[in-house]
């Protein structure tokens, strides 16, 4: 078959395209930034789409000859960037809409367990909408509900699990007992290549859940031993204290910063996230394992616990990285001002050239403080701060050599900065 996979480059996305590919399936893989995902798979024929934007219309050359579309676009939350109410209803109905025109019948839809009209969050309603969208549409269409899919990758809600699984001695957890029923991807991309089949059921909902229940804390538990970190003691944290976690993560959103903690991840814990899978289970005689069985048969390794371990060093190292300049460059505006200028005119600057170094230095340290901590393309901010960081090292041997010898070592501690800047750089990938 010619499938049409949209948000081929996301989490469940690209899983989905990748087995499909390796099935023999021709596959359109539909995303946005297509240039770095068509680096990560060149083998998939890429498209360009945006589902804030795309009508119909857009959608009708995308479409020719394909025989099934499996739409995975979605977002947690409003942010830069970022539309919910776009991308969940009005750009899914789009390509809905499109899939109906051209006569495209087969449509699966990958929304959420635990989406009703119950649900306190935007993303709940949001997807529920969506789902209504197709509903309406003429369609052989299914709805895929899956509860909390793990993968090698990871990414969102299962990378922030990860991470908090990497803190030592101690796993902070807001609850802790809500129950999943964890599914592997690759059940999740077993189950999609089934029914994406002609003579597979239609017109209905499926929960896609493995058949284990599996508490938060017990999952956290098991990521664990899996890890090689060994038990650890759970931490119930207050909602009222993980709260203004919460909220931050927000604000960094809207700033473009895309991070698990937003309130509508914290809303959605307090609804269903378990699932039924008996209808989809009876329908196909799928056989998902469970938790402790995915772990067993995927042994972890160093890639893996370096991500667990680095899911909040490598945040932190950003942000002190970052305000190391930007705090740099603002005293040297203020307080250190006097003494960075008798520095320039000792070495011959004054005058109009000591201003304009003056200026050019502090408010390049500013400049890519800000970059860094607005997470604004981070790899180049670290190329500058290193260079940078070249460029005043062989200013202050040329202007004030003796500070080379300086017992507080002014100098030397820029080194540890610089391999500081290249770490940050070289793990900055969010998939």
């Amino acid at each position: 078959m010619k499938i049409l996979i949209a948000g081929a480059s996301g989490f469940i996305g690209s899983h989905i395209a990748a087995h499909l590919h390796a099935a023999g399936h021709a596959v359109v893989a539909a995303a946005r930034g297509v240039e770095s995902a068509r680096r990560r798979a060149p083998w998939l024929d890429w498209v360009a789409c945006d589902f804030r934007h795309d009508s119909s219309e857009d959608w009708a050359e995308r479409l020719a000859g394909v025989d099934a579309v499996v739409n995975c676009v979605g977002v947690l939350q409003d942010g830069l960037g970022d539309d919910s109410r776009a991308v969940h209803v009005a750009g899914a109905d789009a390509l809905f809409a499109a899939c109906e025109q051209a006569g495209v019948r087969r449509v699966l839809h990958i929304s959420a367990v635990g989406v009703d009209a119950a649900a306190g969050s935007s993303y709940a309603r949001d997807k529920l909408a969506g789902e209504a969208a197709l509903k309406a549409r003429d369609l052989d269409w299914l709805i895929l509900r899956p509860s909390l899919v793990i993968a090698r990758n990871v990414y969102g809600g299962t990378a922030l699990l990860r991470a908090l699984c990497g803190i030592p001695w101690v796993t902070p957890l807001v609850g802790g007992q809500q129950v999943f029923r964890p599914i592997g991807m690759d059940d999740l991309c077993a189950a999609v290549a089934d029914l994406a089949r002609p003579d597979a059921p239609s017109r209905q909902s499926f929960d896609l859940a493995g058949p284990e229940r599996v508490s938060l804390a017990d999952a956290a538990r098991g990521y664990r031993r899996w890890l090689g970190f060994g038990e650890t003691r759970i931490w119930p944290v207050p909602r009222g204290l993980a709260a203004p976690a919460f909220r931050a993560g927000d604000l960094l959103g809207r700033l473009g910063v895309r991070t698990p903690l937003r309130s509508n991840a914290l809303k959605q814990l307090d609804f269903d996230v378990e699932g039924d899978p008996a209808s989809w289970i009876a329908a196909t005689g799928a056989r998902p394992r469970g938790f402790h069985d995915w772990l067993a048969a995927n042994p972890a390794g160093v890639q893996d616990r370096w991500q667990a371990r680095l899911g909040f060093a490598r945040p932190l190292a950003r942000w002190v990285l970052g305000l190391f300049w930007l705090v740099t460059g603002l005293l040297t505006l203020t307080v250190a001002r006097s003494g960075a200028m008798d520095v320039l005119a000792g070495a011959g600057l004054t005058g109009s050239a000591g201003t304009a170094v003056f200026w050019l230095t502090s408010l390049f340290d500013i400049a890519v403080g800000l970059a860094m901590l607005a997470k604004w393309r981070v790899r180049g901010a670290a190329a500058l701060m290193i260079a940078g960081t070249i460029g005043y090292v062989a200013g202050i041997s040329w202007l004030a050599p003796d500070l080379w010898i300086d017992p507080l070592g002014p100098v030397i501690k820029v080194f540890p900065a610089m391999a500081l800047a290249l770490l940050v750089a070289a793990t900055e990938d969010e998939r």
